[in-house]
């Protein structure tokens, strides 16, 4: 397979996220928040996950934490990680679910630990697939 062909199946495979990401803040004082998604989909935010991440960001970070929390899945080596490169979602997950590998700014997550974050943050996470072209 060719690289514009396999860069084309992991564009579909992320139609999923979000045309534009909104921020905590607004998205806290809405009633019903949903997020525009590059497929033309609308997909709603549980308001009980956007209160779980404002219990563990500072308030005056609520502005600029953006929404849904990115988790970017990658392949190294051979081993498939999850890096966290935003750093508000970083901290966010460092605090809120104890993982405290952070290097140069990025949180690294290992497999086994995707389900305890994706159970709380169902629908306020996104999984995004990476592949590195050679």
């Amino acid at each position: 397979m060719d690289e514009k062909t396999l860069a084309r199946m992991i564009e579909a495979v992320n139609r999923h996220m979000p045309q534009k990401t909104r921020t905590l803040a607004e998205m806290l004082k809405e009633k019903d928040p949903t997020i525009k998604a590059k497929d033309g989909n609308e997909y709603y935010i549980e308001k009980r996950e956007l209160e779980f991440i404002a219990e563990h960001v500072d308030e005056l970070d609520w502005p600029r934490f953006r929404i849904p929390v990115i988790l970017e899945m990658n392949d190294i080596g051979g081993e498939r990680v999850i890096l966290v490169r935003d750093k508000l979602h970083a901290e966010f997950i460092k605090k809120a679910f104890g993982f405290d590998r952070i290097l140069n700014g990025i949180l690294t997550l290992y497999m086994y630990e995707l389900p305890e974050i994706r159970r709380k943050l169902r629908t306020a996470s996104q999984i995004i697939f990476r592949v590195a072209l050679k």
